[in-house]
Formats: structure tokens, sequence, C-alpha cells
């Protein structure tokens, strides 16, 4: 049985968001409010049978002016992350489904509220962007674009605006794809029934990706309702119903297992876990794997601002230390993880293609997982 630390549905004594204090002693919300009241942003409920989840999600809709496809090199000299994907930012701030870990609290820290996410709703415009980058006369192959990878959920908006469906046809014509780039998806929800409105012809350059752990090791990180202690995310059983769904309708597949987390006992749920994934018949082209990671040492403290829960289980803080472009495990205990986990997917699909996310050289070569099979490239 996995071990779980700290406060567990049903005892956390909090019914709703206890909201901290900012720095100058202003409530926490000040910055999103002021949006609000200004009429920057509007706030908009989106009913449960919409984004997949048990009740309803409130969220802010503007436009995006700018930069409606961002460009960022996330590695480092001793990070390896290749500087091949751009991401469409159809969103801001974490996504709304309330991961505990999630390294968007901190890109905007105030400004971002991350139980109401900032939707963007100009998707004439975000269309209009990602022809004008497959136009560029410096686009490769290997190039790929991103549907809120690292500023959304790519799918749990699809039926609010419809980004994913919209672009499909622009990355399936010939004409206008004329490198064959492929629009990247990544989400932790069941929603790929939206897929299935993208007729076959335009689904060839569109993988779908999987955010996904043991049930139970989702349990421990991603979000929760404060009052009761639900999860917000659908369950893994759900989630893998769906991927199957998508696998059927003949889109690639593949799964992020990020962050692995090692309470007592965690390696037979992850053997458990990639057994039934076998089990159901699904096959991912590529399995991308993280270890439990921090931008830096302020992600419980915002969290704790802004009325998220605690990690049921996460590594002692004077465990991580800072290796290339992230505060991680030692290195040691790392590869440790990676070797225990490829070698359980190996024994149960032999021919994955397995990677390691944000990671550092001298780690990818003790695992013999130097390559570049990473979720977001081709």
């Amino acid at each position: 049985m996995i071990e779980l630390l700290g406060n567990t549905p049903g005892q956390n004594e909090t019914q709703t968001r206890n909201f901290g204090q900012t720095v100058a002693g202003r409530p926490i919300t000040w910055f999103v409010d002021e949006q609000v009241n200004s009429g920057t942003w509007r706030e908009e409920e989106i009913a449960p049978e919409v984004s997949g989840v048990t009740r309803p999600l409130k969220i802010y809709r503007a436009p995006r002016k700018t930069n409606l496809i961002v460009y960022d090199w996330h590695g480092d000299k001793q990070t390896f992350c290749p500087p091949m994907w751009w991401d469409l930012a159809i969103g801001s701030g974490a996504c709304g489904l309330g991961c505990r870990s999630c390294f968007l609290m901190l890109t905007h820290r105030i400004k971002r509220d991350p139980s109401r996410h900032l939707l963007y709703d100009n998707l004439d415009d975000f269309v209009h962007a990602a022809e004008k980058w497959l136009n560029d006369p410096a686009r490769r192959r290997q190039h790929t674009l991103g549907v809120g990878i690292d500023r959304s959920d790519s799918l749990l908006y699809e039926g609010v605006v419809q980004h994913v469906r919209s672009l499909a046809p622009l990355f399936s014509d010939p004409h206008r794809n004329l490198s064959a780039n492929k629009l990247i998806l990544l989400t932790k929800t069941a929603n790929t029934h939206y897929l299935a409105d993208i007729i076959p012809a335009h689904r060839a350059n569109v993988v779908a990706s999987f955010s996904l752990n043991p049930e139970s090791i989702a349990d421990m990180w991603e979000g929760k309702w404060p009052d009761t202690g639900e999860r917000i995310t659908p369950s893994i059983s759900k989630r893998l119903e769906a991927i199957k769904y998508a696998q059927d309708l003949g889109f690639e597949v593949r799964v992020r297992v990020d962050p692995i987390l090692t309470p007592h006992g965690w390696e037979e749920h992850y053997a458990a876990f990639i057994a039934e994934v076998k089990s159901m018949g699904i096959n991912f082209r590529y399995w991308t794997l993280g270890t439990y990671r921090e931008k830096n040492a302020q992600l419980d403290g915002w969290r704790e601002r802004w009325g998220l829960l605690p990690m049921e289980w996460q590594p002692d803080d004077n465990e991580l230390v800072k290796d290339g472009t992230h505060r991680h495990l030692p290195e040691a205990r790392r590869i440790e993880i990676y070797t225990k986990v490829r070698d359980i997917i190996q024994r149960e699909f032999p021919k994955a293609r397995v990677s390691l996310c944000k990671e550092t050289h001298i780690v990818r070569r003790a695992v013999a997982l130097c390559n570049a099979d990473c979720n977001c490239l081709v």
C-alpha cells in the first residue's frame, strides 16, 4: 500500500479556499480583481458537461493581442530540451485543474488565479498566427506547435474555444503545411470525444498526448476541490478509455509520466499501471518520463497563498538540489527511479521509445536514454 502523508480527503478542515496575503498586505486576488472590475477580463462559468470535470469551472475570458505563439528554450548547458517546438498561447496561468505541483503558479504569481484560468477567445487570430507560423521560410519538418502545452490544457476548454478543431484542417493541408509539421496536444482530461469532430482526412498531423500516473500517485498531486478533497481531474481509468478512443480514431497517442512520485510501494503501482495500459491495447508512440522537480523553492508558498490543498506526498524540501534548469532529487536517486520505470515499460513494451523530460545530460547517459523521442517533438 502507498502511504499518504498529510491530509487525505475528508480530513481537511478547510471548506473553502483560504487566500493568503501578498507582501504588501493586499489580498492575493487584487490584480485579478482589478482586471475583472475594469472589464479587461470577463468571468464565465463552464458547465461540467463541457469541461468534463464534476463541477462548474469558473474562468476568465479576454483576447490576446500579441505573442499568440511563444517560443522559449527550456534547456541550458546541463539540461537537454531541444529548441524545436513552439507553443500556441491559448491561455495564461495554471489551467484550472488545480494540480498542486504546477509550475504555472510561479509564472505569474499574483497575476493569475490557478483555479480560474485566463482563456483567450480571439480564435481567428490564433488560426492566422498558426498559418503564418507554418508559412515561415525557416520552418523545418522537425518543428512542432503545441496547443497550450506550457500555458493551458489542450482539451479542457475545447468545448468552449475550438482551437484543436479549427487548426486540424490547416495542419492537414499540404499547400499550407508545406513541411508536414505536427500539432501537439497535452491534456489531463478525458475530452477526446471532441476529436471525433475532426474528419479522418484531417487527423494525420495531430498528436494527442496525455499526462498520466497510477491512480494512487495522481491522487497525491493532481487538483482537488478544497471543500471535499474530491479530485478535480478525471480518474485514470476514464482517461485511459479516452486515450483508446483517440487511438481508435486514428490519432497518434503519447504519454508523459511526470512527475513520478516515489512513496512506499511506488514500484508496484507503476508496474500495475503500465500493465493496464498494455491490457487495454493502448500503444503510446513515446513515453516521456520526469521526476518531481521545481523551478525554485517558492512553489509551496504560492500554492498555500492561492488556497490549494497541500500534496499528500512530496519529497522533503532538503532533498532537492539545483541541477541544470530545476531543483531536482539528487542525481543518483533520479537515475535509480528512471531505470526502474524504464525497465517496467520495456518489459511490457519491448519496442517502447522512452525519453526523459528536461533532464541533465549526465542522467540521460546514465540511464541510456540519450534520445530526442520527446513528447513535444516529431
